[in-house]
């Protein structure tokens, strides 16, 4: 499907209602103050070595050291069949996306296609760049589903030389199972397109017992195929939204590519965030970065629970939320007397104060629920009551007194 010219991601008119009092369900941010990082390790890296960092430069062409210093560090060989990539170290994965977007146009003109949901700047930066974009679904009912024949039409008819995936689903919960990447990385290698993977999100599966510092299944497909650019992020892993960084994994031309280019578009580093990378990726602190992830994702697997038992045996629809920090939940229509989903949205927020941000922004459409994302982080004293809040209201007798906007 060709994603529509004029569709709209600004969720401006929304955010202008929020209040002190709002639940934001839909939030970004993680409010959740017990779910914190260990403050020492932030400290101590912020602060070490000020004096000699302060008056340098940190641009991304010249990391060699810090670079090969990360990959000893990190890398378990034994789980990596061979080394067929390359990696950068950079300032955050939005600046990331909009530099590569810019370097593949460079090559050639882009004809781009989505496995949706997906995240609204990768819509935003390629509309600005008037480059032509499609999508296909990722998810049916909140379960994985991707029409492979679909995809593959989608690649031929529209002549399609890059798509693009987020690894879980955005926003979902919802992740990419290695058999769905093994027929994704081989239609890509097929058409010779490149396969893009932000896996900001990833690398929190909720079965613990897996979890890893660096997701090898991921690293390994670069054996089937080199053309794939991997973007992560520990911090993101973390919940440290304040305190940006980011991995890009490729081969080594599109690398080398990339990491030249950065200097004269995304400029150099901060030295705390170049510091607190490595205190992060430091042996040394393995433990406390792992259990702090088992921590969050745990609290987040708990959340989820609670709310599939509130809605039990109803027709609201949870995604199949198996990683991170957040899921989705669909309201069928037939509770509603309006499919318009920023009215819904506006609805919800002016009714019982509470705010959700329409998962059509992602490009998950559907014609029987209003989806919107959940986040799991979110203290249980106020995501409980708003999920409530919630049913009472769509639960009511007379729906029709509902002041759905025209």
């Amino acid at each position: 499907m060709r994603v529509p010219i004029y569709h709209d991601t600004n969720i401006e008119s929304l955010l202008h209602k929020l209040n002190t009092d709002t639940c934001f369900l839909s939030d970004w941010n993680k409010e959740n103050d017990n779910l914190n990082f260990p403050p020492e390790i932030i400290q101590n890296a912020v602060a070490k070595n000020v004096s000699s960092h302060q008056n340098n430069y940190y641009f991304m062409d010249e990391m060699l050291e810090t670079k090969q210093w990360l990959a000893k560090e990190v890398f378990e060989i034994d789980k990596i069949k061979k080394r067929n990539f390359s990696f950068a170290i950079s300032s955050n994965g939005t600046s990331t996306s909009y530099l590569l977007l810019n370097l593949f146009r460079i090559k050639k003109k882009l004809k781009v296609l989505f496995i949706a949901p997906i995240y609204f700047t990768y819509i935003k930066v390629l509309t600005d760049l008037k480059a032509e974009t499609y999508y296909v679904e990722g998810m049916k009912e909140g379960k994985l589903h991707i029409d492979f024949e679909e995809l593959e039409r989608s690649i031929v008819k529209n002549e399609v030389n890059l798509l693009i995936m987020n690894d879980p689903l955005f926003g979902s919960g919802v992740k990419i199972t290695k058999d769905i990447y093994q027929k994704i990385v081989n239609i890509c290698k097929n058409h010779e397109i490149i396969l893009y993977i932000d896996f900001m999100y990833g690398g929190m599966d909720w079965d613990i017992d897996t979890l890893n510092i660096v997701n090898y299944d991921i690293l390994n497909l670069f054996n089937i195929y080199s053309n794939i650019i991997v973007t992560e992020s520990i911090s993101k892993r973390l919940f440290l939204n304040g305190i940006k960084n980011c991995i890009v994994y490729g081969n080594e031309e599109n690398i080398d590519f990339f990491e030249k280019a950065s200097v004269h578009t995304l400029g150099s580093l901060v030295y705390s965030q170049l510091t607190l990378l490595t205190q992060l990726y430091d042996r040394k602190n393995r433990a406390y970065v792992l259990n702090t992830i088992k921590e969050n994702i745990s609290y987040a697997k708990k959340n989820f629970e609670l709310i599939q038992t509130m809605l039990i045996c109803s027709d609201y629809i949870l995604s199949d939320c198996s990683s991170g920090y957040f899921c989705l939940m669909g309201i069928p229509f037939n509770k509603l007397n309006s499919n318009n989903n920023l009215d819904i949205a506006r609805t919800l927020i002016e009714q019982i104060n509470v705010l959700t941000i329409p998962h059509d922004r992602y490009l998950l459409k559907s014609t029987s629920h209003y989806y919107f994302r959940i986040n799991l982080s979110m203290e249980q004293s106020r995501l409980i009551p708003a999920i409530k809040k919630i049913v009472e209201l769509l639960s009511l007798e007379d729906i029709r007194h509902l002041c759905l906007h025209d």
